[in-house]
């Protein structure tokens, strides 16, 4: 496949997302003086044929340099409110949601 053609499949796929969250997020590094801001927009590839093509190999001199596609799960270690933004996304796709109460109440209590 070249280059054009990539280009050409990412920029389709790009604007097919829907704006889940803008703004604000918690996070321990927030200052009265400087804070983090999300954008987050959600793609979906429910058949696996569109993002699957497209390697997650990020060259970025910011935070995020190990990015993966990953399963989610009520035990992953999120930071700020992603939590509360994937819940939105959970929602608005009708998607099961690990974050859920309904999901927590069935959890055995480890002591």
């Amino acid at each position: 496949m070249t280059y054009s053609r990539l280009k050409m499949m990412l920029k389709e796929h790009l604007a097919l997302g829907i704006a889940v969250y803008k703004g604000y997020v918690d996070d321990p590094r927030n200052t009265d003086n400087a804070w983090v801001e999300s954008h987050a927009i959600n793609y979906h590839d429910s058949l696996g044929t569109s993002f699957a093509k497209f390697p997650l190999k990020i060259s970025t001199k910011g935070e995020a340099t190990d990015v993966q596609w990953i399963a989610l799960d009520r035990n992953l270690d999120l930071y700020g409110n992603h939590e509360w933004i994937l819940e939105k996304v959970c929602f608005h796709r009708h998607a099961y949601n690990p974050f859920s109460n309904q999901v927590k109440k069935q959890l055995p209590v480890i002591s």
